[in-house]
């Protein structure tokens, strides 16, 4: 089934997808860049090999930045155990392969070629890889159907199947059951996603496992890392709240909820983090408080010592992880608009979390809500209620906030076991 499903492929995918990239080469920098990076990947890869002939190489593929993230854990342990392997990174995006970190473990960063089967049976041949991990969802059917015929092993770690994916559509769900059992190795984040794994792959002898999800690992070292004094001192007394994250439908729904406690509680303090802290959304959000009687400051004008205004705006990238350290309760955006974006970071800071209805893209928020260390709310109401509850009972907040970190602590060492099932120890 495999072969009848790799030539529809071949024939009717590849091509059209082969021209609508090169169209889209015409009209779209990301897209260019894509192009220009992977023939400099060819340059690079063929200049890897001809001074390491004989280095052994374990090929780590991560669609995006946030799949590298949960990469990073896996790839330090794959390093410290088995230093002689090199690690080879690579990428789909360019926003992945310009600004992943550039780990001391990994011995080269690289674009994966275009998933045709020509392309990817010249980049295993040059690279001879001994393994190759897929992270969480990205998986190229060239590439692995090139990687069966050298007998190159085949991973899927941190694997998750969202309930409304397109993958279990009937036709679809064909096409993919082919493609994973294809793999090796399957290592689902939950037991959830090990069951559906399993249903996926049927009676085919790939090797399934619960191993946990390595983002939890990464972002309790992300924390270890930011907290390094980036952010300056905001405020030494209070409850101080932070929106994080925040898009304009947030905004309708969690600011009025915040200025009436303002109104209420002296003590109440604000910092909102914009999405995309464009001149715009800053300004918007000063203008709201201004209505509402409150000076505000951006991130970037606070000085030396605590802020005398109680509404700071984060006016800059990159900071927001460390803030949440120094913050009493947290609300994390997206959720009143698409997806909700990242609930483990506030929650590893071991504060209570907020937010809106739109959270069951992420398995995290949901943990969150079924432990206790988090609440969603679709009105305004509903957010004034809970945040006036933790600040006038401590008993609750204590509560919320031991079971936000709780969730992180107990899914710690998924990247141990990850690390441990790959090299076979």
């Amino acid at each position: 089934m495999i072969f009848f499903w790799a030539l529809i492929y071949n024939i009717v995918f590849i091509p059209v997808a082969y021209v609508g990239y090169y169209l889209a080469f015409l009209f779209n920098d990301k897209i260019r860049k894509g192009v220009y990076g992977r023939r400099q990947t060819n340059r690079e890869l063929k200049l890897y090999r001809e001074k390491h002939p004989n280095n052994k190489t374990i090929l780590v593929h991560s669609a995006s930045l946030g799949e590298f993230e949960q990469a990073k854990p896996v790839i330090r342990g794959l390093k410290a155990l088995r230093p002689d392997i090199d690690i080879i990174a690579s990428f789909a995006s360019p926003s992945g392969f310009e600004n992943a970190d550039r780990l001391d473990e990994v011995s080269l960063f690289i674009y994966l070629p275009i998933d045709t089967l020509v392309r990817t049976d010249r980049f295993l041949t040059t690279l001879k890889p001994e393994k190759i991990i897929f992270v969480t969802y990205e998986l190229w059917p060239n590439m692995i159907i090139n990687a069966l015929r050298y007998n190159i092993s085949t991973y899927l770690m941190s694997a998750r199947i969202r309930k409304d994916s397109l993958k279990w559509l009937p036709i679809i769900r064909t096409f993919f059951s082919e493609i994973y059992r294809c793999l090796d190795h399957i290592y689902a984040v939950s037991e959830e996603d090990s069951k559906s794994m399993k249903n996926l792959v049927g009676s085919v002898d790939v090797k399934v496992l619960n191993l946990g999800d390595t983002r939890y690992d990464q972002v309790v070292q992300r924390a270890e890392k930011n907290i390094n004094g980036k952010v300056p001192q905001i405020y030494d007394e209070g409850f101080v709240f932070v929106g994080g994250s925040i898009w304009p439908q947030d905004v309708e729904k969690l600011l009025p909820a915040l200025i009436k406690i303002m109104r209420e509680e002296k003590q109440f303090k604000v910092i909102l983090a914009p999405h995309e802290p464009s001149q715009y959304a800053l300004e918007m959000l000063e203008t709201r408080f201004i209505r509402a009687g409150y000076k505000t400051k951006r991130l970037s004008n606070l000085k030396e010592g605590p802020a005398d205004e109680r509404v700071i705006l984060v006016d800059k990238v990159g900071v927001l992880a460390e803030i949440y350290h120094y913050c009493d309760a947290a609300f994390v955006g997206g959720s009143f608009r698409k997806s909700i974006h990242n609930v483990m970071e506030p929650a590893v800071a071991g504060i209570p979390v907020f937010f809106g209805p739109i959270y069951h893209n992420s398995r995290e928020a949901e943990s969150l809500i079924e432990k206790g260390g988090a609440k969603s709310h679709e009105e305004t109401e509903g957010f004034y209620k809970s945040i006036k509850e933790i600040i006038n009972n401590p008993a609750e907040y204590k509560k919320m906030a031991e079971s936000a970190r709780g969730v992180i602590i107990e899914n710690l060492g998924a990247s141990a076991k990850t690390v441990k099932e790959i090299l076979e120890l």
